[in-house]
């Protein structure tokens, strides 16, 4: 991390942090782990951490996609938090792919 930006650390410590929360404190379990996959597998397409934090930019499709996973009113809360989760997982799996 040591290449980011101070934003882009930001940014992955936020994503780290919405992870933790999320996993946390969630009860509803599949569906909310089925909108993070839902999410992941669109991000998967970005190949390279700047078009990923490019991609964060443009939230609109993201959270459609995860209103239509998750049957259950969500709070602006949690909605972000698997937004968040979805691209802390790909972050990581940038990274350890090298």
């Amino acid at each position: 991390m040591d290449d980011l930006s101070p934003y882009d650390r930001a940014t992955v410590n936020l994503w780290a942090r919405s992870t933790e929360e999320l996993w946390r404190h969630t009860d509803s379990g599949h569906l909310i782990e089925a909108a993070v996959h839902a999410v992941l597998a669109g991000l998967r397409r970005y190949t390279q951490p700047p078009a990923l934090f490019h991609a964060y930019e443009d939230q609109a499709a993201d959270l459609a996609l995860i209103r239509s996973v998750v049957e259950a009113p969500l709070t602006d809360e949690l909605l972000w938090r698997v937004r968040d989760t979805a691209f802390h997982l790909r972050w990581l799996e940038l990274i350890s792919s090298g």
